[in-house]
């Protein structure tokens, strides 16, 4: 009942606006962020508390955040503090995933914490009113004001990706991050610390259990000393609350450790998370609150038996090596769900890289607060915090290149999940053979032709999994202006999602952004035996990827009539025009599994397919990938009645500034009798035949339609 209370919202939510043009009125909840972004505009964004939108009869009182968004070429944007009015017009659009397998849910972690929707502003901008604001609305801004100046303080006196990295670690949040630093620090398994976490609150409170036992305070003082400076930092970071969850996991472990009693810290785990879940019950499906719970369970139920089994090694060895193996261990389903990594060299990084990173925390801490008193020494402090951390982060980059440093994993079914977790609570062989079951019947091939149409926004994917799991990828999706790289945000994780390790070949129908941008995370990440691809230049294709064109000598430009029979599946190149630029120089490739067929046509436009049409290729296919996103410029109706689809699927983006779908197209797929499927409502749609029967079930809805 507490669930459904919250998870339906109320008719005045701002999400309920979907789709209208409204100026909206609200007060900024949290400190308001700036950025450069890839296509040379900075944005600010702000989080409002909406108060009201204005409508044609006036002013309608609303409930629910947005993220409101606002672009310039200067950054200049007019000053906003926590608390302020903030009034803005635009288009109401509600928050989306990309709906695909083992993408982590963004939608629903904003919507527990109130933010339903979003929203950028116009030409107009948002307008800034000033407002003094009560006591604790002046103490929140006094906490921004306090992180600006470790902003600053460490800006002076280190480079920014290294400032950015201890702000990260001291406060969380991932701007101006060095890619490759974070993929280094997912590689080794710590990639938790470069934001606020648990750990983080374990730290600080062992660190605060060291000082009073030196000072030899009694156990009722270290608690409440420990718990206060929990609290503090919990404050400091902005009293977020992904930092909350962390302070509560955090607080748990030091309270069972100042008592010790392990049966008091299980009551109290138990009774932290349900309390969390009464408070938020959306919480269930955020990842750190999976993670947090699992980890915490890891460390109370698993780390003191593997510390046994270590006595013979040197305590400085065996605690480290004990919790991190415990947390993982405990957290391993979750980890594999969301990553599909486990990380091999998470022992060594925790044991030898670690401790340096902890000394950075508590180090940056004292020196933003020492710096406040003595800039110089402050200074000092962040030079020498700048030299530990760059100690470590190259040592963790050592670690990190490590052959197995990290093993890509296959999601884990639900029943492989449930057993592992039965075996580790009950710890009986029996259960165990249950396990292995489950993962043999998870990881066995289904013998079908799997046509996935993954949800890529404005942009086109289709990944094939043939009968003995080998993988054809149909063009790669991709964002204009580099804004969001679909290929490694996206398209990356779904294929280790599926077990992926090595990608037969990527069919590209022509080299625009969309449909080819992200290629270059997957040949970067996967290794890749062929590319084929439309007329275009290979130095074209080399630009869009982001890959110098001499490491692209498995690209070559399709043939028509080439056919390609690959684990029983067989690709024919049906149209691959050599005359034109763009859209005009799609290819059309058709897949076909016995008497099932499949029609990619990219953005194949009306002139070629009267082209195709009177020549006479034989175009009929049970499943047609409909050109173009549905816009006008393609789908005449005598190309589909040609085709004479029983589905027909629709790859667009939610919300998309171009109208597509059309209306038009849609009406006269609807005459040609095809079910429609499209990736804005759908998300993944994923066909499955044995080359005779047909089945398609989607992301957004459980059920399977034959």
């Amino acid at each position: 009942m507490r669930f459904f209370s919250v998870d339906n919202l109320p008719p005045n939510d701002i999400s309920k606006f979907e789709g209208q043009r409204l100026a909206v009125t609200g007060t900024v909840r949290e400190e308001p962020s700036t950025k450069f972004m890839p296509n040379n505009l900075y944005q600010q964004r702000l989080i409002v508390d909406v108060e009201s939108v204005k409508m044609k009869g006036g002013n309608v009182p609303t409930s629910g955040a947005i993220i409101l968004t606002a672009y310039n070429s200067d950054g200049v944007f007019e000053p906003a503090r926590i608390g302020d009015k903030v009034s803005a017009e635009g288009n109401v659009k509600l928050l989306t995933n990309y709906n695909n397998p083992g993408q982590i849910d963004g939608v629903t972690r904003m919507k527990s914490d109130g933010i339903t929707a979003r929203m950028s502003a116009g030409k107009g901008g948002i307008e800034i009113e000033s407002v003094d604001g009560n006591l604790w609305t002046k103490f929140l801004r006094l906490v921004a004001a306090i992180r600006q100046h470790y902003r600053e303080s460490m800006a002076g006196v280190m480079s920014s990706e290294d400032a950015a990295a201890i702000f990260a670690m001291l406060f969380g949040g991932y701007a101006g991050l060095n890619p490759e630093l974070v993929e280094d620090f997912q590689t080794t398994g710590i990639v938790h610390i470069l934001s606020v976490s648990g750990s983080h609150m374990t730290l600080l409170a062992a660190a605060t259990a060291y000082l009073c036992l030196l000072l030899k305070f009694p156990r009722s003082a270290t608690l409440a000393l420990g718990i206060f400076v929990i609290g503090t930092y919990t404050l400091l970071s902005g009293v977020l609350p992904q930092v909350i969850r962390s302070a509560l996991m955090g607080i748990l472990v030091f309270t069972a450790t100042a008592l010790e009693v392990k049966a008091i810290g299980a009551r109290l785990l138990s009774l932290t998370a349900l309390t969390m879940l009464i408070v938020k019950p959306l919480l269930i499906f955020d990842i750190s609150f999976q993670l947090s719970f699992s980890a915490t369970a890891g460390l109370m139920y698993i780390a003191n038996d593997l510390r046994s089994l270590m006595y013979r090694l040197p305590r400085w060895i065996s605690y480290p090596a004990a919790m991190t193996l415990s947390a993982q261990i405990a957290s391993l389903p979750i980890i594999i769900w969301y990553f599909n990594q486990v990380s091999l060299s998470s022992v060594l990084s925790n044991i030898f890289v670690m401790p340096f990173l902890e000394f950075v925390i508590v180090g940056g801490l004292l020196g933003g607060i020492i710096a406040l008193i003595i800039p110089f020494i402050g200074k000092l402090i962040f030079v020498g915090e700048a030299l530990i951390f760059g100690i470590s982060a190259e040592l963790n980059r050592l670690f990190a290149n490590l052959p197995f440093s990290a093993i890509q994993m296959p999601t884990l079914g639900f029943a492989a999940g449930f057993f592992y977790y039965l075996t580790i609570i009950f710890r009986r062989a029996e259960i165990l053979i249950l396990l292995i079951i489950a993962l043999i019947f998870n990881f066995k091939p289904s013998g079908d032709l799997e046509v996935n149409f993954i949800d890529v926004g404005q942009g086109d994917c289709a990944v094939v999994m043939t009968p003995h799991r080998k993988c054809l990828i149909f063009d790669t999706g991709g964002v204009r202006e580099k804004v969001f790289d679909i290929g490694e945000r996206v398209v990356v994780p779904y294929l280790k999602h599926e077990g992926v390790r090595e990608v037969e070949c990527i069919f590209l129908t022509h080299g625009h952004e969309d449909h080819a941008g992200g290629a270059g995370a997957v040949i970067k990440k996967l290794p890749v035996r062929e590319i084929i691809t439309a007329g275009e230049p290979k130095e074209e294709y080399a630009a869009v990827f982001g890959i110098s064109e001499n490491s692209l000598n498995n690209l070559r430009a399709g043939k028509r009539g080439e056919v390609f029979n690959i684990d029983g599946v067989e690709v024919d190149i049906i149209f691959a025009p050599n005359v034109g630029t763009g859209n005009e120089i799609s290819n059309v490739y058709k897949i076909r599994y016995g008497a099932v067929t499949f029609l990619i046509t990219g953005d194949l436009i009306i002139e070629n397919e009267n082209e195709i049409l009177r020549e006479g290729i034989d175009v009929s296919s049970t499943v047609l990938k409909v050109g173009h996103h549905g816009s006008k410029t393609s789908s005449s109706m005598e190309f589909l009645q040609a085709v004479n689809p029983k589905c027909a699927v629709i790859s667009v983006g939610y919300g998309n500034n171009f109208g597509h779908p059309r209306a038009e197209v849609l009406e006269n797929l609807e005459r040609c009798g095809a079910k429609i499927f499209r990736t804005d409502i759908d998300g993944l749609i994923k066909f499955r035949t044995d080359g005779k029967k047909l089945t398609v079930s989607k992301f957004n809805d459980d059920s399977t339609i034959d």
